[in-house]
């Protein structure tokens, strides 16, 4: 459901007019594409000859996945052609709360995988997500096309050697050097997480991962 809740109908006063918006919590969707630039340049002035790859997950419906409490759901009712609609199943996208809710769960995703892809002991071929097993193996350039050289960043990245994940709402990004098994690692780790996430928990039901330094 998609509709301007900002809109104040009849009654003047919106459903975002009521937000008390100082009680939301804190939402950046913001210099993603910086970051991923930043990154492939550190990569590529630390590594000159080595591939860069690339991927995007799209969390397809993203808002659609998350329900809403009924006495949330009764504040963001809409008519349209007398037909009082009510948004029980999902979150909506013109609401404001809404963003910063769904931001808890992609900040979330993108801070599993990136623990995942930097845990020596993750194993993807023992530890994965089915849906990962469908994915293609990378695609790469002719090799006849050169390497562009960069500078060095004036800005002070982390070391990484391996790859990192970054999100912006519900488009997941993978930048992954082509050392060992890290395009495929940072690719698989997306289904992973997501499935460790979204699963329903138990006492007796946990995912453990060794513990590191």
């Amino acid at each position: 459901m998609t509709h301007n809740q900002s809109f104040p109908g009849p009654s003047t006063n919106s459903v975002n007019s009521r937000v008390i918006k100082k009680n939301l919590p804190f939402c950046m969707y913001s210099f993603v594409l910086q970051r991923t630039l930043h990154f492939i340049i550190y990569l590529r002035f630390n590594h000159p000859q080595t591939r860069i790859f690339l991927c995007k997950f799209d969390l397809n419906a993203a808002y659609r996945r998350c329900h809403l409490l009924g006495s949330t759901a009764s504040e963001c009712l809409t008519i349209n052609n007398s037909i009082l609609l009510m948004a029980l199943r999902r979150m909506t996208f013109g609401r404001t709360p809404c963003l910063s809710l769904w931001g808890y769960i992609s900040d979330t995703l993108a801070d599993i995988c990136n623990k995942l892809i930097h845990n020596p002991h993750w194993d993807r071929s023992n530890f994965f997500d089915n849906l990962s097993t469908t994915l293609e193996e990378p695609l790469s350039l002719p090799n006849e096309i050169p390497f562009h050289p960069a500078k060095q960043l004036v800005l002070q990245i982390p070391s990484n050697d391996i790859g990192k994940k970054d999100i912006y709402i519900d488009d997941c990004i993978g930048v992954a050097l082509d050392i060992n098994d890290n395009p495929n690692r940072v690719s698989a780790v997306v289904p992973l997480a997501i499935h460790a996430f979204s699963r329903p928990l138990n006492p007796n039901d946990t995912i453990r991962f060794p513990k590191t330094k």
